[in-house]
């Protein structure tokens, strides 16, 4: 009985079932969108590791971007370069082009930073003609010493002219188009008094104070395009000075300063007074330095190779502490050539003084110029001094005027290749950026 009943539910269950109208339909779904992509946000395009000789290019972009707004006529003032160096950069043959070159395509801001006065018999450089008479000296740090010269307050060129004699003169006529000229100086306690005469008009400026401190004066010139700028010491006091910034008011563009003495070593400016020259490098507000030093280092062999390196990164500590907004660039020395047998050869240690300049230049992160490979290489000084360049210099340390001035045109080709290619990937990110708003 209890079997026999339950099939009859099954039958009606299953009746039901096939009673039952079929389902609807599912309605067909719509087609899914593809999944979005996700955008990663833009990113900076990977700086080139070299362009040319120059390596590290990423580490001027302060200096790249300042140069930029000079382009776009956004500048608010000129860019300024000052360059700290050896004999190279005291002759102002490499440097002279190189300011001549870039202020073509940047504009003339001017003649930029020189002495006031002859600091040494032979000095001179473009644009500016100078001379002293009567009691003068240069203060400056014996070069050959690894101990600080003197007071160690010597100026941004690391040399100055000092006088006690009442009727010592020290003048520049500027040959450069000027229409500013600013002149810095010391004050100090027990300073004395000059008369600054500018083309024949005369000022009185007294340098006595409480304390030891930079000091600049500055005067307007006129449209004339020779200037004649003379300090005539009282003799009242010590009076020193230190130079003048020869700038053009009317208009921004690049300056050059080319701030170099004969036999400097990198040790040299490390012998100065820091703090004076730290207030006297942000007066003077540079957006690139460059440290040019290694041709005397390279024969010094009683300082070890581990103590340049030392030197040299102390140096460009010092730089970032005087100036933290600034670009900075380490030239490496050109070749030289040392005797040999019966030929001239490029020494070792000058090769390795490139290396430990590379080395400094990344850990502090400055860029690095190796003006050794733009030359072409070891060895290279025997053809520029000789076959490519029969005027070059028989010391086979310096180069001609001709050699000079085409190491500053490869110096300056791959600067401004480093700059039009920060200044398109700088651009392409601007796109990136605009495309994601």
């Amino acid at each position: 009985m209890g079997v026999s009943g339950a099939k009859p539910l099954t039958v009606i269950a299953l009746a039901l079932v096939a009673c039952r109208p079929p389902p609807a339909a599912a309605p067909t779904p719509r087609e899914a969108p593809p999944p979005r992509l996700a955008i990663a946000p833009p990113r900076e395009p990977e700086p080139p590791l070299a362009v040319g000789s120059l390596e590290r290019p990423a580490a001027l972009a302060r200096f790249f971007a300042a140069l930029a707004r000079l382009e776009s006529g956004a500048a608010t003032d000129d860019v300024r370069v000052v360059q700290l160096g050896d004999s190279h950069t005291a002759a102002d043959w490499q440097t002279g082009p190189m300011r001549r070159q870039l202020q073509a395509r940047f504009g003339d801001g001017g003649r930029g930073f020189v002495p006031i006065g002859l600091p040494w018999k032979a000095w001179s450089q473009e644009g500016v003609l100078e001379g002293t008479a009567g009691a003068w000296s240069t203060q400056m740090t014996a070069l050959h010493s690894r101990q600080p010269g003197g007071d160690g307050v010597f100026g941004l060129s690391g040399f100055a002219l000092a006088s006690r004699q009442g009727g010592s003169r020290a003048w520049i006529d500027v040959l450069a188009t000027t229409s500013r000229a600013e002149l810095y100086y010391l004050e100090q306690p027990g300073g004395g008094s000059f008369d600054l005469v500018v083309d024949g008009v005369r000022s009185r400026v007294a340098t006595r104070a409480e304390a030891r401190r930079s000091a600049f004066h500055a005067v307007e010139l006129s449209a004339a395009t020779r200037h004649r700028i003379e300090a005539r010491a009282l003799g009242d006091g010590e009076v020193r000075l230190f130079g003048l910034a020869l700038d053009r008011a009317e208009q921004h563009g690049l300056v050059l300063d080319a701030l170099g003495i004969n036999g400097a070593r990198v040790a040299t400016a490390l012998s100065w007074n820091e703090a004076h020259f730290t207030e006297q490098l942000r007066h003077r507000a540079p957006e690139l330095v460059i440290l040019a030093y290694g041709t005397n280092d390279a024969i010094d062999v009683e300082t070890s190779l581990d103590a340049f390196e030392a030197d040299a990164a102390a140096a460009a500590l010092r730089i970032a502490r005087a100036a933290p907004s600034s670009s900075c660039l380490l030239l490496g020395p050109p070749d030289r050539a040392n005797k040999s047998g019966d030929g001239w050869r490029t020494p070792a240690r000058l090769v390795e003084i490139v290396a430990r300049e590379r080395k400094v230049a990344h850990a502090a992160g400055c860029a690095f110029y190796d003006q050794l490979a733009a030359m072409g290489g070891e060895g290279a000084m025997a053809r520029w001094a000789t076959e490519a360049y029969p005027r070059g210099q028989p010391d086979r340390v310096h180069l001609s005027r001709q050699g000079y001035a085409d190491l500053a045109t490869a110096f300056v080709t791959d600067l401004q290749r480093a700059y039009d290619q920060w200044r398109s990937a700088t651009q392409e990110l601007r796109d990136l950026r605009l495309s994601e708003r």
